[in-house]
């Protein structure tokens, strides 16, 4: 089924169900296994299905942050810790225009195009939003936070400079001459004439002092967002931020996947998505995921996996179990399904509801629902799907029709064939977007 793309909320109209944007969400991202999913999921936004693409940079290797800032489009949100992110260039006579939502601290790194060893740092709405400055630094203070000894060369008064009520319009401009200056909603907050970027600059921008940073003139249906670094669960910011924006998010039907989903059944992701969309009673909906713990015990109960491939337990409370922890059990169940000729095993029934814990591999859930999903630090995954459905005293489900495969749970590491296991799907997605 092929949707009208989009990147707003429609118009309140007797269809503004089925038009609901859907979003797509990826907590990213390590290179190696999200190389399969990005096809899959290139190929369902062709043909109309996705909407938007939102990946979240929760990465733990400086050389996989390197790849998804490579790979996924421009950034839209900044968590306060982020580091500089690439914003656009300016030039003489061709000033860079942006949209920042932010309450104090825009940082905007100005970087001459000169190869020199330094550039220019502009801090606006500082120090409580009252004040602004200019330093020169050494582009090594790109990559961390200390300014203990940097230079300031300018700075200002500027009481209320940036508006927390909405998005700060902001323009860098070069004159002719090289000479840079800045606007921040239409006041003039500074120009530099002893600054010469004759030969232009590349911008980049963060928040910082406790200031996320969202740029709103963001287009690409794929787009990036920033979490803060070194969070041990750092997964509530990307709920936290869309709870509150539920105003542009309440009529959208959010998905999100794992970064090492591995094979997507493209021909039923449609219905998947209809099935979310006609079932508000359900808190979240699952897909029915090869190597998740609760889908194994319900597919083996239909008679799907046979005893051979191993035993599969209900997990005590729909959490650990046998195959979450055992590498060997994973392995032996990614093989038997990659030799389906199916690459599908259905439940007992169309529809499983489920009132424990799940593991939340590829889910989905309403916009609407968003009002409920403000989610504290911690563990995301037993928020989701024990304490709100408790609390809300709805149930979640697990939806049998729309397979995919998950590659692994982080117990299941050491041993996993991951390199052969990688490569056997990889061929398999390439045979099924062909088809």
């Amino acid at each position: 089924m092929r949707r009208e793309r989009h990147h707003s909320p429609p118009p309140h109209t007797g269809t503004e169900a089925e038009m609901a944007p859907v979003i797509l969400v990826t907590f990213a991202g390590r290179q190696k296994r999200m190389e399969i999913l990005t096809r899959y999921i290139q190929s369902a936004m062709d043909a109309g299905i996705i909407d938007e693409w939102h990946v979240w940079d929760f990465t733990r290797s400086q050389q996989d942050h390197e790849w998804v800032t490579r790979q996924f489009g421009p950034v839209r949100y900044m968590g306060s810790a982020a580091l500089y992110q690439s914003a656009g260039s300016a030039a003489p006579n061709q000033p860079l225009r942006l949209s920042a939502t932010i309450t104090n601290d825009f940082h905007i790194a100005i970087v001459p195009s000169d190869d020199g060893n330094e550039y220019f740092e502009l801090v606006v709405g500082g120090w409580s939003n009252s004040h602004s400055v200019l330093r020169k630094l050494p582009r090594s203070a790109l990559k961390n936070f200390d300014r203990d000894d940097a230079a300031t060369v300018w700075s200002r008064p500027t009481p209320g400079v940036l508006s927390p009520g909405a998005a700060n319009q902001i323009v860098l401009n070069i004159d002719a001459a090289g000479i840079p200056s800045l606007h921040v909603n239409n006041v003039v907050i500074g120009q530099w004439a002893d600054l010469n970027l004759s030969a232009g600059a590349s911008i980049m921008v963060r928040g910082g002092w406790g200031a996320d940073l969202e740029l709103g003139n963001v287009r690409s249906r794929i787009q990036r967002f920033v979490g803060n670094p070194n969070e041990h669960m750092p997964y509530w910011q990307a709920y936290d931020f869309y709870a509150k924006r539920l105003g542009t998010y309440s009529d959208s039907i959010f998905l999100k996947c794992d970064d090492d989903i591995v094979y997507m059944d493209l021909d039923k992701l449609s219905d998947f998505i209809e099935f979310r969309r006609t079932n508000p009673k359900y808190v979240l909906v699952s897909a029915n995921v090869v190597n998740n713990g609760v889908c194994a015990h319900w597919q083996q109960l239909a008679g799907s996996i046979p005893e051979q491939v191993g035993e599969f337990e209900r997990p005590a409370g729909g959490f650990g179990g046998s195959l979450w922890q055992s590498a060997e059990r994973a392995n032996d169940l990614h093989d038997f399904f990659l030799q389906t000729d199916s690459k599908h095993l259905p439940l007992p029934s169309k529809v499983i509801e489920w009132k424990e814990r799940q593991s939340i591999n590829f889910i989905a859930w309403l916009g609407k629902d968003l009002v409920h999903m403000a989610l504290p630090k911690g563990d995301d995954e037993r928020a989701l799907t024990v304490d709100l459905p408790e609390l809300l005293d709805r149930p979640t489900a697990i939806f049998s029709d729309f397979t995919v495969s998950h590659l692994s749970f982080g117990p299941q590491e050491n041993g996993l064939a991951l390199d052969r296991l990688i490569n056997a799907y990889d061929e398999l997605m390439r045979s099924s977007i062909a088809a």
